[in-house]
């Protein structure tokens, strides 16, 4: 005796015919009779009459009729009360405004391989349980960094110094910039820039519009890239340390853990794992 057995007779007798339990169930009429007929064997009694018009529960039948719709309700009850999406921890997520998308993608990826049991709320909360960002932030003092990115200079293809695989600062003098108004990092490069007579076309917070903005022939752009937009086809990147005049840089990436997270030895030992994995 199996639950589906069950739920194929209770549905034979609310129906009232074979045609009915098996529409109801979704299900083939060959599979409900031959799950009805090993009831019958099992219990050796004729829980159903066959006529015309369809089937009717024998007295036998009526009685194993309730005692199956008990079980099927008390099954549905466990399913719902140990239901693992009831049952999963909600941990809140927030992502620093300028940080591109392939991050959350492998922040993500790592925690589904890591915590399958967590369910994740995303939010604007910087006081999040997990908020990812980089080392450009304020509070570095729980930070813990996964990825570490260079900067480049993003050149559309269609520029005349995207053919070059080093520049000078001279050369940038009156090129159209996009600026990213959330790294810190690059705002006194940027001011230097400026006194290049850089001509500024376009300021965003965002890592994607910027490189949209790229891809749109609108500008040029120092940022870092990861190594997926590094294969992108719409641009060029050269590198800070081709470029005379300007020092290489980095960026780290990581997450920055609520204070009560801190406390925790399971969210302590995420991070290291999380650690291993980049």
């Amino acid at each position: 005796m199996d639950l589906k057995s069950l739920k194929y007779f209770v549905a034979a007798v609310d129906a009232g015919s074979i045609t009915g339990a098996s529409k109801q169930c979704f299900i083939a009429q060959p599979s409900i009779t031959i799950a009805i007929n090993k009831l019958e064997a099992e219990f050796d009694t004729v829980l159903l009459i066959r006529h015309k018009k369809g089937v009717s529960p024998t007295s036998a039948g009526k009685l194993f009729y309730q005692h199956s719709r008990a079980l099927l309700n008390q099954a549905e009850s466990m399913f719902e009360y140990f239901d693992p999406h009831k049952l999963r921890q909600t941990i809140t997520v927030a992502v620093q405004s300028d940080i591109s998308l392939v991050y959350l993608k492998r922040l993500m990826s790592q925690l589904q391989q890591l915590c399958p049991q967590w369910m994740f709320h995303f939010t604007n909360d910087s006081a999040a349980d997990i908020y990812l960002g980089s080392d450009c932030q304020d509070n570095l003092t729980t930070f813990r960094p996964l990825w570490r990115d260079k900067y480049y200079l993003i050149i559309p293809n269609s520029h005349a110094l995207g053919f070059k695989t080093h520049v000078t600062l001279d050369q940038l003098h009156g090129v159209p910039m996009i600026e990213r108004r959330q790294c810190k990092k690059m705002s006194l490069l940027m001011d230097y820039l400026r006194e290049l007579q850089i001509e500024l076309v376009a300021s965003v917070d965002a890592e994607e519009w910027a490189l949209a903005l790229v891809e749109q022939q609108i500008g040029l752009l120092l940022a870092p890239l990861t190594a997926e937009q590094l294969e992108h086809e719409s641009y060029t990147a050269i590198p800070f340390s081709n470029i005379k005049g300007i020092e290489e840089m980095e960026r780290q990436v990581g997450i920055t853990l609520a204070p009560n997270r801190l406390k925790q030895p399971d969210f302590m030992a995420l991070v290291n794992q999380m650690a291993a994995l980049s």
